[in-house]
């Protein structure tokens, strides 16, 4: 099995109240049987959309790129929903952790990028142990040079070394493997599915949620919920509630023990836009 990892998706002006600004790492899972014709796939659309060869697509495409000026509106929107339909009939399953970047990070991180990172790593380990395989992670090159990739591949290597509080990594063949996502349509894929989440969680209205809505259904899934599994908005106590009303989940499972969404004594309870 293959993880296919973008991380540092950023929303620093949520319009949801009293959200903080969002920092997420998230990807997408598939199985080496299907990595093929899933990148082939996504190629072909690409030709056929008119990108210049070479050129990747994004959430947010870069000022000055074909992207940006070529493909807007109806048909960006319908491009993107190409992209996660061509995913999801290759069976690809979607992760993506979310976190506040103002509250505060749980004690054995340093940052909320590590902390991201330790979760989603958790969760890749999860779905390799669920399919019976060993998955290998491709993540996309960090921003910030040759001394940031280092960085970020060797806080990958200890915690896959070490493990997690809740998890020991056993199903993680080696450390990531870190390339330009220019090269891979399928980590193009990935960005997309975590930059469209990231916005979504954070109120965005144009774009995200009609996208998010053919995305949701990728989304890993545990005892018939998403929160905390597909996708896990930090801290959780702050924002269980969004499960319910973004995700659809009726049950808050913590610790193994489970409340029924929306709970009433926590924030939104009464609706996503109401704190």
């Amino acid at each position: 099995m293959y993880f296919f990892f973008a991380d540092d998706s950023k929303q620093n002006n949520p319009t949801r109240p009293r959200m903080g600004s969002l920092l997420a790492t998230g990807g997408l899972f598939i199985a080496g049987d299907n990595l093929a014709t899933l990148e082939k796939s996504l190629e072909e659309l690409c030709q056929k959309t008119g990108f210049p060869k070479n050129e990747e697509f994004k959430w947010s495409p870069r000022r000055g790129s074909w992207m940006h000026c070529g493909l807007v509106d109806d048909a960006r929107k319908g491009f993107f929903a190409d992209v996660l339909k061509i995913c999801a009939t290759n069976h690809a399953t979607a992760v993506i952790i979310l976190s506040d970047s103002t509250s505060r990070t749980p004690c054995d991180c340093t940052n909320h990028e590590e902390f991201t990172t330790k979760m989603l790593i958790e969760r890749v380990n999860n779905l390799a142990a669920s399919s019976g395989s060993d998955a290998v992670i491709i993540t996309d090159r960090p921003g910030g040079g040759l001394s940031a990739e280092k960085k970020f591949l060797s806080g990958c290597f200890e915690t896959i070394r070490s493990g997690t509080p809740f998890v020991m990594p056993t199903k993680i063949a080696v450390n990531p493997i870190a390339t330009d996502s220019h090269l891979i349509r399928t980590l193009q894929a990935a960005d997309l599915i975590v930059s469209c989440t990231t916005a979504f969680v954070s109120g965005q209205t144009t774009l995200a949620p009609e996208t998010f809505e053919i995305l949701k259904p990728m989304l890993s899934r545990n005892l018939d919920r998403a929160g905390g599994v597909g996708v896990k908005i930090h801290p959780d106590f702050k924002y269980a509630n969004l499960y319910h009303w973004l995700l659809g989940d009726d049950l808050l499972i913590k610790n193994m023990n489970g409340q029924t969404l929306p709970i009433a004594s926590r924030p939104y309870s009464t609706g996503p836009d109401h704190y």
